[in-house]
């Protein structure tokens, strides 16, 4: 019997003397008590599941960089209190998506390490951190982490060593390496769920973005954000939609040239016209010199862009929130890229009620520039290549204006009004007639704005891809026009879409019945944008 309590006390004795040991290890490696405690308890219970640094634990754990394992990284109370916030914004299934999401981020400068903090901060599971060049005293001024003990070490191993102080849980891999063809299967193997792109090397970044589409990646770009200092005019777009940024026309060009590209790449870019160009490069004499001859990886410059810190710390940011949101399922409607000024949108709403006039007899009046009115004579007015309407009362109850090549008269004395519409060079005639009052269109300026700009983002309902950018859109609404999609029920901003006039013509010679059945696509397509506008609306 006392042999027996002896060997049960050196029993008990070995596995608190083991647990001890496992708790001063865990905390060596800066992991929190409580999961200490949890781990010192699974393997008393013969559970355990601790693995090594940076592999693949049991079945039902999950390994991080650091060593640390558990069956669900967000039921660790420090981990749940550390993320709280995000918990509550997104839910916690959405949540867990992120923390089970593994991102890619090739470029730890100014934007790219900025990205990368903040997507560890919002609880990404996961992160493959490039970068081959290092810390450099100039780059205090925009970096996210990095102080001046960090200087002359690699970005990658900065940041995680930043990183693990911060949120410990997450497995980081530092690497030390430059992007090329070469290592493009080491770096993107794995399925990784996104792609971050900040580099700023034309070469280095048109391969890498071919290579994610080659791959079926989902891929963030980050263009130019040197010389610029608006933070008002950063904007996510596609690539074909990006203005004012000469490393992304470059990149376009190269991708549809090099590789078929046209387009379909999310990219962060701004409006802004750089403020500034390339500094000179000087060499150890002081003097101008090629700086070509002082490359230490070729193609990479060495002349420098004056930059704002804050503004690629911006872009850093833009990039993480709109990675963040895309992994955790929540749909964010982007600020559509809309190059039109207040005239542009009075154009179209000017069009709107003269046309709802003309088919629908909505409004009360209609008061525009009369415009290819060859001959007018009062009080027998003469419209060449139309009608001739006699008997025309005073000049003051007349009103005449074109629309879309119709002239149309009105006489505001008579009850039923007269009017006659005569196309220009042969087009067909329209006439209707009206009785009584009749209110214009319940759709104002500021709802304009927000369906050609919000819904439409300036071009036709049929035109998927952005073709017209920069003066290119305003050339457009010369030929864009806002109508009804079912014209059986008023203009609002849940029943209006802008297509061109012959499309618009189109339109409204068929119904939606039709529409739905010849093009499913479409009809789906239009009638969820709208349901978008019922909800922005409250209607």
């Amino acid at each position: 019997m006392v042999e027996r309590l002896k060997c049960l006390a050196l029993v008990g004795a070995g596995a608190l003397l083991g647990s001890v040991s496992t708790i001063a290890l865990l905390k060596l490696l800066s992991i929190p008590i409580e999961c200490s405690v949890r781990l010192v308890v699974a393997i008393l219970v013969g559970k355990g599941c601790l693995s090594g640094r940076g592999t693949q634990g049991s079945k039902g754990c999950y390994v991080v960089g650091n060593g640390m394992a558990s069956l669900d990284i967000l039921k660790d109370e420090i981990v749940s209190e550390q993320l709280t916030r995000n918990i509550q914004f997104f839910g916690l299934e959405s949540q867990q998506k992120v923390t089970k999401s593994f991102v890619v981020v090739i470029g730890l400068g100014g934007v790219g390490s900025h990205a990368a903090c903040m997507l560890l901060r919002s609880g990404v599971g996961r992160l493959l951190l490039v970068d081959f060049d290092q810390v450099s005293l100039s780059s205090l001024n925009r970096h996210a982490v990095a102080t001046r003990d960090d200087v002359g070490i690699p970005k990658a191993l900065c940041l995680k060593k930043h990183f693990s102080a911060i949120f410990p849980e997450c497995q980081i891999d530092a690497r030390v390496q430059l992007y090329d063809a070469s290592s493009e299967e080491e770096i993107l193997s794995g399925q990784p769920d996104f792609v971050l792109d900040c580099i700023d090397n034309i070469d280095t970044k048109v391969a890498l973005l071919a290579a994610c589409i080659r791959r079926g990646l989902k891929v963030l770009s980050a263009t130019g954000a040197g010389a610029r200092a608006d933070p008002t005019r950063i904007r996510v777009a596609d690539l074909r939609e990006s203005t004012n940024d000469p490393l992304s026309r470059a990149v376009r060009y190269r991708l549809r040239k090099d590789y078929g590209i046209e387009g379909g790449i999310p990219v962060v870019f701004s409006l802004e016209k750089p403020k500034v160009k390339l500094l000179p490069f000087k060499g150890p004499s002081g003097g101008e010199e090629n700086p070509s001859d002082y490359q230490v990886v070729p193609g990479f410059r060495v002349r420098i862009i004056p930059v704002l810190g804050t503004v690629p710390a911006i872009f850093g940011q833009v990039m993480a929130s709109y990675v963040v949101t895309q992994l955790a399922g929540l749909q964010v409607q982007t600020e559509p890229v809309v190059n039109l000024d207040i005239d542009h949108y009075r154009t179209l709403h000017q069009r709107l009620i003269e046309h709802e006039e003309i088919l629908y007899d909505t409004a009360t009046q209609v008061q525009v520039m009369v415009n290819k009115l060859a001959d007018t004579v009062i009080p027998s007015l003469s419209i060449k290549n139309s009608a001739i309407v006699t008997h025309v009362p005073t000049p003051a109850t007349i009103f005449v204006c074109r629309h879309r090549g119709y002239i149309l008269v009105e006489d505001l004395r008579l009850s039923t009004v007269n009017r006659r519409c005569g196309g220009d060079g042969g087009e067909y005639w329209r006439c209707s007639g009206r009785g009584g009052h009749h209110s214009a269109p319940e759709v104002d300026m500021e709802e304009v704005v927000y369906i050609v700009k919000e819904l439409w983002h300036g071009r036709s309902a049929r035109d998927q891809s952005a073709k017209d950018v920069g003066r290119g859109m305003w050339r457009s609404v010369k030929e864009l026009m806002l109508v009804r999609w079912d014209r059986t029920k008023p203009a609002s901003v849940s029943n209006l879409i802008l297509l061109k006039f012959k499309e618009a013509d189109e339109h409204e010679s068929r119904t939606l019945d039709d529409i739905e059945e010849k093009e499913p696509e479409f009809f789906v397509r239009v009638t969820s944008v709208l349901k978008r506008a019922e909800m922005d609306f409250g209607l």
